[in-house]
């Protein structure tokens, strides 16, 4: 189900924004978020965007912002949020003719405190439209006896899908088109024996099926361990299966561990997020071998921001490390994202890195300086959310 306008209205830090004009295109759907206090924005806007700005160009000229809104009409953009204290009634009249909702945002509230709202919204409506790579054909209807489809004799599956009452996590892991897997049985048995060992020794519940080449378990939580320690254990286990194979497969291998869930309808959401994060962690942290979309949530939200407002995220809050590194050819990013990493403990941070701890405390005392703040707790979210920002340009 697309965002609408209407829709957005409905989100807590929305509906405080005042709908000036455009009250009959409500309707409109909002794919993505562009934010902008340049004037050559319009060569970067897309149909269904919905825009977000200060208003801060369009003070002096009311003139300007009548055309930029009939240029948004035209584009076929979902509206614009502004934060202008005054709205000039020409503006007003030329919206709703064109039926291109504006709302004005009050004066408390920056345009994070409207775009993250939103982003998380689209995001969260995306992985519910995105069809699985790997289809799942009315998965909800089928029984514990045709899970186990093809493995006749292998594993035995005594739930199904039915009485997936409790919480849950999906995994999914890829199987190489190399691999046959009537030609290596052998192989194929070895890797149900493990997961059939592993569940066993855990206690732990699971409903298998191989789907277009890709091995997918549904890891029930019928003890219950509760969200964290049933996560914990999967991911152990997890790593188990990807060693033994291993050792069987002259392949690499990667894994994908979804949500804790629960309740069926949420099973789909579970299984396209274990997918979701092979593909954007092997964008970001290339050569690991289990990539949980919980570890990459940050990322998942901000790949869906548009790129100018990742630059401006990165330039304000790292540009003087950028450039110092530029000139020096030296790693202080990278030493405070190690450092954020390690939880601000030089020690692990230079043990990561593989340097000297009295490195570290000077590299550190510089990145302060450039910097000019304190690496405290009001600080570390802003950093991190723009170290996060720059590995995701730098992947693109």
């Amino acid at each position: 189900m697309h965002l609408t306008m209407t829709n957005a209205l409905k989100l807590p830090q929305i509906k405080q924004c005042q709908v000036v004009a455009g009250v009959h295109g409500l309707n409109r759907e909002i794919e993505s978020i562009n934010s902008f206090d340049a004037p050559d924005v319009l060569s970067w806007l897309k149909p269904n965007e919905l825009i977000l700005t200060t208003g801060f160009l369009f003070q002096d000229n009311p003139q300007q912002l009548d055309q930029f809104v009939i240029e948004l009409a035209k584009m076929n953009c979902a509206g614009l949020v502004i934060k202008l204290e005054e709205i000039p009634q020409t503006t007003i009249s030329i919206a709703n003719m064109a039926n291109l909702p504006i709302l004005k945002i009050p004066p408390e509230f920056s345009l994070s405190d409207i775009m993250s709202p939103l982003l998380r919204e689209i995001v969260t409506r995306q992985n519910e439209q995105k069809e699985l790579d790997y289809r799942i054909e009315d998965l909800s209807g089928v029984g514990a006896e045709n899970i186990s489809y093809g493995f006749s004799g292998v594993t035995e599956v005594k739930s199904s899908f039915h009485q997936i009452t409790g919480g849950y996590i999906c995994t999914v892991l890829p199987l190489s088109q190399q691999w046959n897997q009537r030609n290596d049985s052998n192989t194929y048995k070895q890797l149900i024996k493990t997961i059939e060992t592993l569940t066993e020794q855990n206690k732990i519940d699971k409903l298998i099926r191989n789907i277009k080449g890709s091995l997918v378990i549904i890891y029930l939580d019928t003890i219950p361990l509760g969200n964290s320690l049933f996560y914990s254990t999967i991911t152990q286990i997890s790593q188990q299966i990807i060693s033994t194979l291993s050792k069987h497969l002259p392949m690499k291998l990667t894994l994908g561990v979804g949500n804790y869930h629960k309740g069926m309808d949420n099973l789909a959401n579970s299984l396209q997020e274990a997918l979701q994060s092979i593909d954007l962690g092997k964008r970001l942290n290339p050569g690991k071998e289990i990539y949980s979309y919980k570890e990459l949530l940050t990322f998942t939200i901000l790949q869906y921001a548009p790129k100018n407002a990742l630059m401006d995220i990165v330039s304000s809050n790292l540009a003087p490390l950028e450039d110092h590194d530029d000139e020096t050819q030296s790693d202080l990013i990278k030493t405070l994202e190690a450092y954020l990493q390690s939880n601000l403990r030089p020690a692990e941070t230079a043990r990561k890195m593989g340097v000297h701890r009295n490195t570290i405390h000077f590299r550190i005392k510089s990145i302060k300086k450039l910097l000019g703040l304190d690496l405290s707790n009001d600080n570390l979210f802003t950093l991190k959310l723009a170290l996060y920002a720059k590995r995701l340009l730098d992947s693109r």
